[in-house]
């Protein structure tokens, strides 16, 4: 009869328990880090063996949906500056996994024969009629960018907003034809592979030196898919790491292959993959 009992509450048990969380839900975004991030996160998860759904929005909108639960994790948010507004209206209501990524250089790039060498020089400049190629609302460098030029007082400057296909194509055609641009730019980025673009010096010191990308995922996935969480917070790349990944995301038209080259790279080399 006892061994009955303990039988039948261990049955109970087990209907009433959960079934694991076996799907997960990543947001992506449309430039080359983030795709690279989301690729390589996707890819780690389904080894582990996780089925993974990627869905592209807009920088803003990551806060909100994971805090509502309508997605599982990103890797795509910049801490701590350019969320500030986000991370004190979400931020409770989430679990910041760490960065996923380096310190990024922040700033503003010319072409190499540009007849500027810092920020300031813009100020009394009709350089690139007036005009900074960004990214879309939202995006850490836009955000960042449209205080930095407020601090230097650049308002005759126009910071041009886009999706993140557009500002590299703005930026690529203006480099192939050799205008006059000025770029919205961050490293590691792939625009900043471009050898023909240079850094103009923040003399003012006014773009923020500790920005990061992190992951964040939703509250509650700690119990429902714990593996998911060790997974996610186990990608941490470094700027040689990262910089290696874009590079091979430049050459390769297939995300998928490039990330899987990286990987396999990684793996060659004796580097445990950032998931293990």
């Amino acid at each position: 009869m006892k061994y009955g009992l303990i039988l039948m509450l261990t049955l109970l048990l087990t209907a009433c328990s959960p079934e694991p969380q076996r799907h997960i839900r990543l947001l992506g975004g449309d430039w080359s880090t983030a795709r690279a991030m989301t690729e390589l996160a996707r890819q780690e998860l389904e080894q582990a063996g996780f089925a993974v759904s990627v869905e592209t929005v807009a920088p803003g909108q990551v806060w909100s949906k994971l805090a509502t639960g309508e997605a599982d994790a990103s890797l795509l948010v910049w801490l701590p500056d350019s969320s500030r507004h986000h991370a004190e209206r979400f931020f409770d209501k989430l679990h910041d996994l760490g960065p996923n990524g380096p310190v990024l250089k922040l700033g503003l790039a010319v072409p190499v024969s540009a007849p500027l060498s810092r920020i300031s020089d813009l100020n009394d400049s009709d350089y690139a009629d007036h005009k900074v190629i960004g990214m879309m609302p939202g995006h850490g460098s836009q955000v960042l960018t449209e205080q930095a030029l407020a601090r230097y007082r650049l308002d005759h400057y126009q910071l041009l907003s886009g999706t993140g296909e557009a500002y590299t194509h703005l930026a690529d055609s203006a480099i192939a034809q050799q205008l006059p641009v000025v770029i919205a730019a961050w490293s590691p980025g792939n625009i900043m592979l471009n050898p023909q673009l240079k850094w103009l010096q923040d003399d003012k010191e006014y773009f923020p030196a500790t920005e990061r990308a992190h992951t964040l995922v939703r509250r509650g996935l700690e119990d429902s898919a714990p593996k998911a969480m060790e997974v996610l917070g186990n990608i941490r790349l470094n700027e040689t790491e990262l910089t290696q990944l874009l590079q091979l995301l430049a050459q390769e038209e297939k995300l998928t292959v490039a990330v899987n080259k990286w990987r396999a790279g990684r793996q060659q080399s004796g580097v445990n993959p950032p998931a293990s």
